[in-house]
């Protein structure tokens, strides 16, 4: 039977698409590795012999070559002449210095918790309760306590993350409306910095946990914005900054099920006061119909770890309505980003 990576379902077998899904793993895992020993920063658009890369990245020769030739086949680098590799654009957002570099994201995913949250997945089944939690008896965000380096991790892929994601929000998104944006859970403030350099008459205010927060001045993403943003620590559960005509979360929501997002929608609508302000939302949203949607994928990593969802556009609107929120419009970018907006009435 035949069971190439390229075919789709519809021209395979029953038990061929089915095996083909199980051996999904080797693709996984050989990303993963390939991330984390950085073989893609020793490998140019030239094709060199896999002898010298494994030479320089302390590797196995034969054994890097068969993960190699793999991926090649799955459309990540290329070969040739035989048993030389070279880049592809596939394979260049593996590299640390890609300006959209996704090896942090493979790196952060093949890390203990994320791999053993996922070997719960069927009692997440019967339970309904998150991986993280089944595994490890708390929630993620107080797990990475336990595992700083892990922990470190995961924050740099959602940085690298955020910044291919940020360039797709801000070719349709219109900031200039605003006076003071409050990126609530914005991390090191790599979406909140793009929007200022933008947007150069707006204010911003950078929002997180004290511990996350800290990291902020070292990653420099405001050099080119000082003097408009200001850092404000706290927990978006209890309070966020007043002040603000606009809040802006990207992938917060999603983290959260319906009664803790409710939560944060609501302290935002507290700090609105009399302010008419808007809430802006960068998301997937869910599709309706059977088709292969990016969304549905993320909605499963959303129950083997942080016990979040995505959501339909229904179910965003009935989130807001909640909150005291109406949603207004929802903006695809060409990532798997949307602008989801809502106002305060």
């Amino acid at each position: 039977m035949s069971t190439s990576p390229t075919a789709g379902p519809e021209t395979l077998p029953p038990d061929a698409v089915i095996m083909q899904l199980l051996f999904g793993k080797t693709m996984f895992f050989s990303i993963t590795a390939v991330a984390r020993l950085g073989i893609a920063d020793h490998i140019s658009e030239t094709p060199r012999v896999v002898e010298d890369i494994a030479r320089d990245t302390a590797t196995h020769a034969p054994s890097l070559y068969r993960v190699l030739r793999l991926l090649v086949s799955v459309g990540v680098f290329r070969e040739g002449p035989p048993r030389h590799f070279a880049l592809n654009p596939a394979a260049q957002l593996l590299q640390s210095g890609h300006s959209r570099s996704l090896r942090d994201m493979a790196v952060m995913f093949a890390d203990p918790w994320v791999l053993r949250s996922y070997a719960r997945l069927d009692q997440c089944l019967r339970t309904g309760t998150d991986g993280v939690t089944l595994e490890f008896g708390k929630h993620v965000f107080d797990l990475f306590h336990d595992i700083p380096d892990q922990a470190a991790n995961f924050h740099r892929a959602m940085t690298s993350f955020s910044s291919g994601s940020s360039a797709a929000v801000l070719e349709v998104a219109d900031f200039s409306r605003f006076r003071r944006l409050a990126d609530c859970g914005g991390g090191h403030g790599m979406l909140l910095s793009r929007i200022l350099e933008k947007f150069t008459s707006l204010h911003g205010v950078l929002f997180d946990l004290p511990e996350v927060l800290s990291g902020a001045p070292a990653a420099g993403h405001f050099r080119n914005s000082e003097g408009r943003v200001d850092f404000e620590s706290g927990s978006f559960f209890e309070r966020v900054p007043e002040g603000c005509d606009a809040y802006i979360m990207k992938h917060i929501i999603h983290d959260w099920d319906d009664e803790r997002a409710g939560q944060i929608l609501r302290s935002i609508h507290a700090a609105m006061g009399a302010t008419k302000g808007r809430v802006i939302l960068l998301e997937g949203v869910i599709q309706p119909g059977n088709a292969p949607d990016f969304g549905k994928i993320m909605d499963i990593e959303m129950l083997a770890f942080p016990g979040g969802r995505e959501r339909t556009a229904d179910e965003f609107r009935a989130l807001f309505k909640k909150a005291g929120f109406e949603l207004t419009s929802i903006t695809p970018t060409h990532s798997p980003v949307s602008v989801v907006e809502a106002r305060k009435p």
